[in-house]
């Protein structure tokens, strides 16, 4: 069996893994049977610094085989939120309303 191709798009503080002078998408060139992981190794992005990674509107997971010829779109980990509220959080009024 023959390499696969993908196309990369890197996102936010990804962008700085991406080939110099390249512009988004690139193609990334990996053997047969190459999953999500193999492309972010060979990119060199920490593993940890590969928060979502997604392929037409679908989240991949580092184990998801990569087909020839997709688009493959790798964003940080998001930050933000609040995180889970406790029932007390959760109970106590909000500019008059609740959570």
């Amino acid at each position: 069996m023959g390499d696969v191709t993908v196309k990369i798009r890197l996102f936010a503080s990804l962008r700085r893994f991406q080939p110099k002078g390249s512009d988004a998408p690139f193609p990334l060139t990996l053997p047969a049977g190459a999953v999500v992981a193999d492309a972010i190794a060979a990119l060199g992005i920490p593993v940890k610094s590969a928060g979502i990674v997604a392929c037409n509107d679908v989240r991949l997971e580092p184990t998801s085989p990569l087909v020839d010829g997709t688009e493959v779109s790798i964003f940080p980990p998001l930050a933000g939120g609040a995180g889970v509220a406790s029932e007390a959080e959760r109970l106590r009024p909000i500019a008059g309303r609740y959570l």
